[in-house]
């Protein structure tokens, strides 16, 4: 492996090698787990296994609990001699087969909805990269100001909050991340690049956005399923969780399922994305490259997508719990014990959002190293500290724009299934609800279809932080940018460094202590001076 190194990129092998003589044992571990595992090997190996099994049974239970559904629903002949639930279920039947009939148009809505958004965003990428800035902190002002005049005390503080949030956000955008725009819209474009010259990706999207379209519907159909046949179940719905551990082991269930599934199905586009992107940065693209990179993310690390995802939804189930408890304790008036809650949501959301993030991100070195989900974090971690790329993703303002999106096409599929739901049932007191539900459906189901953006600026950018070098050939542009930014950042951590190389030797020495690791830092600029270009170029 050493000798590959060898003959490889220089920059890689100068990075690793750096990486791997650390100081620090989490970037000498990342390291020598990036030397032993070169990108894009021809025989992987199947990793975290036991996690894809323990997935595996439980959306067969799924799909066994959802046609038992529908069997149940067309296995009543008599209706009187049936039981109550019974007789309610078939009096409730078209509102319940039209209603699932409207999940599944906002679903396939979605697909159609979030492909024209990736083509509008394809030949107008500037103007949805303002928009998606100034739109977002805009939102969130109208949104606070509408909960502000509400006549409860709650909602008018979180809405004064939320008012604040956003003018912040929006001071953010004019003051801050105006000259970072420019190099977003390089990545962007890079991104969308990618997609034309493999436009089956977006077929990849439509797969995912299906896939999470049919998990939701098949959760809620197992959930209706049991409510309305067995009346323990709903009782135990009707009742409250603050007094009933069973409704709360139901509501965290029920989350835990629902996002895990969710999950899957988005991080198994975002894996095969990432495959795909970085076979293009590397010049591994001939062939099939998107059916190779799907193949990889459903196979040799289903295993590792899977094992993230649990531990992230677990999180997120924690949190719906206790939104849950918080919105109970609104109802009550119990305005200490809302407020209490509401910390206790936004630090178990900060927790949840930090470990998506590092998943995410290890999800790149799962598709391009073919590594178990804990040594792509371990890997990850070594290539945001040595490589210093933290500034560059607060520079790349991309996630924004498939939220974008998402809204809007959750807009849209909203009223899609609200339409089938209205053209076949006139009954008043469901149409909000099916609005919500079709809406959630939409929402999710193009946050999976969106994901060549994101996923491919996660990709390019730590391709880019490895081997600098294959992006001069690819995008020049780009690369140029990202250049600039580093040496803006090398030359303010030099002016710190002489700044605080005056305060006393002690320091001076701590400074030294420190040198170690800020060459590490720099080895990717070193490369990128101009002694380096004829030779890329």
């Amino acid at each position: 492996m050493a000798g590959a190194m060898a003959t490889g990129s220089g920059g890689r092998a100068s990075m690793v090698d750096q990486m791997v003589v650390h100081e620090k044992l989490e970037v000498k571990r990342g390291g020598s787990l990036l030397q032993q595992n070169e990108h894009f090997v021809e025989n992987r190996t199947c990793r975290d296994v036991i996690w894809a099994i323990i997935f595996i049974i439980l959306a067969a239970c799924i799909a066994i609990g959802t046609i038992w559904t529908i069997i149940m629903v067309y296995s009543f002949e008599n209706v009187e001699e049936a039981k109550d639930h019974k007789v309610f279920l078939k009096t409730h039947e078209n509102t319940f087969i039209y209603g699932l009939m409207s999940i599944l148009a906002a679903g396939l809505a979605s697909a159609f909805f979030s492909i024209a958004f990736l083509q509008f965003t394809k030949r107008n990428t500037e103007c949805v990269v303002w928009t998606s800035l100034i739109l977002g902190p805009m939102c969130c002002i109208i949104a606070g100001a509408y909960i502000m005049t509400q006549s409860w005390l709650l909602p008018g503080i979180w809405g004064a909050v939320l008012v604040l949030l956003g003018g912040c956000l929006l001071a953010c955008v004019i003051c801050c991340y105006k000259d970072l725009v420019p190099m977003t819209v390089l990545l962007l474009r890079t991104v969308i690049h990618v997609v034309e010259l493999h436009p089956s990706i977006m077929i990849l999207s439509v797969i995912s956005a299906l896939l999470a379209a049919a998990w939701s519907l098949a959760c809620i159909t197992c959930l209706l399923g049991s409510v309305i046949v067995d009346e323990d179940m709903m009782v135990l719905i009707k009742s409250r969780a603050s007094n009933s551990p069973g409704k709360a082991a139901l509501v965290f269930l029920f989350a835990f399922v629902y996002i895990w599934g969710s999950l899957v199905a988005t991080n198994t586009a975002h894996t095969a994305c990432a495959g795909v992107y970085g076979r293009w940065y590397f010049g591994k693209d001939g062939g099939s490259p998107v059916a190779q990179s799907l193949r990889v993310a459903w196979t040799t690390s289903f295993g590792s997508i899977c094992y993230g995802c649990f531990i992230v939804a677990v999180v997120r189930a924690v949190e719906q719990l206790v939104a849950y408890l918080r919105k109970e304790a609104e109802e009550d008036g119990n305005c200490v014990l809302a407020i209490l809650l509401k910390i206790i949501e936004c630090i178990i959301e900060c927790a949840g959002d930090i470990i998506e993030g590092i998943t995410e991100w290890a999800y790149i070195q799962c598709a391009v190293r073919a590594l178990g989900f804990c040594d792509a974090c371990w890997a990850t971690f070594a290539v945001w500290y040595a490589a210093s790329i933290d500034s560059i993703i607060a520079a790349c303002l991309i996630d924004l724009v498939p939220f974008l999106g998402a809204l809007m096409v959750g807009l849209l599929s909203g009223a899609t299934g609200f339409l089938v739901y209205h053209l076949h049932v006139v009954v008043g007191g469901y149409n909000t609800t099916v609005f919500a539900f079709c809406f959630c459906i939409g929402f999710l189901s193009s946050l999976a279809a969106l994901m060549p953006l994101k996923s491919g600026s996660c990709t390019i950018i730590v391709c880019f932080a490895e081997e600098a070098d294959f992006l001069r050939r690819k995008a020049p542009a780009l690369y140029e940018a990202l250049v600039q930014k580093q040496i803006e950042e090398d030359a303010d951590s030099s002016m710190g460094s002489a700044s605080s190389s005056r305060r006393g030797s002690h320091q001076h020495q701590i400074q030294n202590q420190g040198g170690q690791a800020r060459d590490v830092r720099a080895a990717p600029l070193m490369e990128m001076q101009p002694q380096g270009q004829p030779q890329g170029r």
